[in-house]
């Protein structure tokens, strides 16, 4: 069984609030947020991060690219691949992602916007929208047993 984690970093790793900042000079990453997620993906026995982020589209040799795969290597974690979508349609990029890898059995994402993931049920009932991991909440009123450990995980 695989688990997967499809993360977004704006919102979810950051908030308005955060006063790190990226090497270019934009909103960086909080420490003790990625403590929170690598401790609820321990708690799940381990899984992959797919990032769906739009940081997905920097050069893996960018500053900032490099600077997030650091923060997130400091708890262990890294990112084992990326979605490909445009024009904002993420949960179209999920569903796609989860055609190409039918080994995903579990998955959870976490974002703090809704996009397109409503068109689609199996997503929306993983979706927890963020503003902060820590302040993560379910998307649908009927969300999937991995979404309601996951976020329990977190909350603990």
């Amino acid at each position: 069984m695989r688990f997967v984690v499809f993360l977004d970093i704006d919102g979810v790793l950051n908030t308005r609030t955060t006063v790190k900042r990226t090497p270019y000079g934009y909103t960086g990453i909080d420490d003790a947020r990625v403590k929170i997620l690598a401790n609820a993906i321990e708690k799940c026995g381990g899984g992959d991060i797919v990032l769906s982020s739009d940081w997905k589209v920097m050069d893996r040799n960018h500053e900032d690219y490099r600077y997030l795969v650091s923060k997130l290597g400091q708890c262990g974690l890294e990112i084992s691949d990326h979605t490909i979508d445009k024009e904002r349609k993420r949960g179209l990029g999920v569903k796609e992602y989860l055609e190409l890898h039918p080994e995903i059995e579990e998955f959870v994402i976490l974002d703090d916007q809704k996009f397109d993931f409503e068109h689609y049920k199996k997503i929306w009932e993983r979706l927890l929208i963020t503003n902060g991991i820590e302040r993560a909440e379910f998307a649908s009123r009927t969300p999937a047993v991995e979404a309601i450990l996951f976020r329990d995980y977190i909350k603990a």
